[in-house]
């Protein structure tokens, strides 16, 4: 599966144009168009995930640069989300043997 990102399609286009549009050139498996948390009107930009990335060029050769309602619209392979950066040394805890205070009992040791 190949995830594309599409960005400057008209706000009033709506997922089912989208997946109407992306069909022509290959299987679509999902379409997600991001909206205003507050008023759920769309951004202009979204997520094509299609099924193979034989369409997905396809798309994006077709798509990529396209005019829809005066608007020229971005198509392209959707960038991998950066993995977490791992510290090189992280400390660990050091290890105290012996019994820990039950519940309510006096916390010192």
């Amino acid at each position: 599966m190949t995830k594309l990102f599409v960005v400057g399609f008209p706000r009033d286009m709506d997922k089912t144009e989208l997946l109407e549009l992306f069909s022509l050139h290959g299987l679509v498996d999902l379409v997600t168009v991001i909206t205003d948390k507050e008023t759920g009107v769309s951004q202009g930009y979204g997520f094509i995930h299609m099924n193979d990335e034989a369409g997905a060029d396809r798309a994006i050769a077709a798509l990529n640069g396209a005019e829809i309602d005066d608007r020229k619209i971005t198509v392209r392979i959707a960038d991998a989300k950066p993995e977490p950066v791992k510290p090189l040394y992280q400390p660990q805890r050091p290890v105290v043997k012996g019994k820990r205070p039950r519940r309510g009992q006096d916390k010192r040791y």
